[in-house]
């Protein structure tokens, strides 16, 4: 995992401040908010059982012995921690929407691979590289409290656009300096709902500290087609072709700094 700096977000976030608000949470008013954002993936986004003929390891002189081994492939995807920038616009007292846009986590991926056959009980783990994953998501937000109060708990249900580096192909694997195969992955819109709080710096301050958890129904789409490759754990596999949706179901909590001002 890696932390990206916050200071081209935290700029925006001070040149935005035209006019301050009252310390009250009103409508008309509208926070800015900048920070850090982790973004935790499902632990296997990806999995699917198949079974499979391949050259019979156990009698490696006869080129034309085969054997149909169960594999199971999976997908994996680490964490990641990045930056986040929002906006939130009070429609009316206690309703609020916002813009909120997570940029490019970068979440290593590994494709592991297990085989069960006659003889044979293997698992490779294959490195995919790292994708850089960004989610945009829109909410409408209820904060329960009384506006006057300078701690603001707040909730909120929309939609998320996730986005891993707009569909491209690049190899699946690289094997002595040789490519395999060709991996495409695309984007999803999905639901997501979040929690969150604002605490201003005092009862009449307009800076305040926000935390906030997101949970982002994202399915983006899977291709892998690969013929002829050998696994890291060296069994070859003549080909693997599968077509699906990425159940990326992915947490991000967030922790940042806000500006409340009013046109």
């Amino acid at each position: 995992m890696r932390t990206k700096s916050l200071l081209f977000p935290l700029a925006v976030a001070a040149a935005s401040a035209t006019s301050p608000a009252f310390a009250d949470f009103n409508a008309g008013d509208f926070i800015l908010r900048v920070g850090a954002g982790y973004m935790e993936a499902d632990d296997s986004v990806f999995s699917r059982p198949e079974r499979v003929v391949i050259p019979d390891p156990n009698n490696p002189n006869d080129p034309d012995a085969t054997i149909t081994v169960d594999i199971r492939e999976s997908v994996d995807l680490d964490n990641d921690t990045t930056w986040f920038i929002n906006g939130t616009y009070f429609i009316m007292d206690h309703v609020a929407v916002e813009l909120y846009h997570l940029n490019s986590a970068d979440l290593d991926a590994n494709f592991n691979t297990d085989i069960r056959g006659a003889g044979i009980n293997a698992r490779s783990a294959n490195g995919l590289g790292d994708f850089e994953t960004s989610v945009t998501s829109f909410f409408v937000d209820w904060y329960p409290v009384c506006v006057e109060s300078w701690i603001q708990p707040y909730m909120g249900i929309g939609v998320n656009y996730t986005d891993i580096e707009q569909d491209f192909l690049r190899p699946a694997f690289t094997y002595d300096n040789v490519n395999y195969g060709l991996i495409n992955l695309g984007s999803s819109w999905g639901w997501t709902a979040q929690i969150g709080v604002d605490i201003e710096f005092g009862r009449n301050a307009n800076w305040l500290f926000n935390a906030s958890a997101m949970y982002v129904d994202a399915e983006p789409e899977i291709e892998i087609g690969v013929d002829s490759v050998v696994l890291s754990n060296g069994l070859a596999v003549n080909s693997i072709r599968y077509r699906d949706d990425l159940d990326l179901d992915a947490w991000i909590f967030n922790l940042g700094v806000g500006y409340k001002f009013s046109f």
